[in-house]
């Protein structure tokens, strides 16, 4: 069953902060949560975004004008890919924090990761969302 939700999303990067909110929805299978909403930025016009909630790992999946898939599990570095009409790139994520205050798959995902695009290092980022109850 879908449950209709608004998520706040706060990134962090190189000493900036933005905030976007999007509605979406939020479904379980098995014992991980899964949330899917359509991006808002312009420059990801008519992707699909999944984040897939699992006990200690969050994965995060792009669809549309772009394709990606990234991991993240805390301490660890995982490979990933980010595909585009020029060409694919592979990504590795390297996790550094990672918690999730859910209940119910509602509640609060915080993670911050280093990113590293063919083998250089990117930069590095926190991501923090919020999933309520959409009103």
């Amino acid at each position: 069953m879908k449950t209709a939700v608004s998520v706040n999303i706060e990134s962090y990067s190189e000493g900036e902060r933005v905030q976007q909110r999007v509605d979406g929805d939020l479904y379980q299978k098995s014992n991980h949560y899964y949330l899917r909403y359509e991006e808002s930025d312009p420059e990801m016009s008519g992707t699909m975004t999944t984040i897939k909630l699992e006990q200690d790992r969050i994965r995060l999946l792009r669809n549309g004008n772009v394709r990606s898939e990234l991991t993240f599990v805390q301490g660890q570095t995982c490979r990933g890919v980010y595909e585009m009409p020029q060409g694919t790139l592979e990504l590795h994520t390297t996790t550094n924090s990672l918690s999730m205050e859910l209940a119910d798959g509602l509640g609060t995902v915080d993670w911050s990761y280093d990113l590293y695009v063919a083998g250089e290092k990117s930069g590095s980022f926190r991501l923090k969302a919020t999933i309520a109850l959409r009103q």
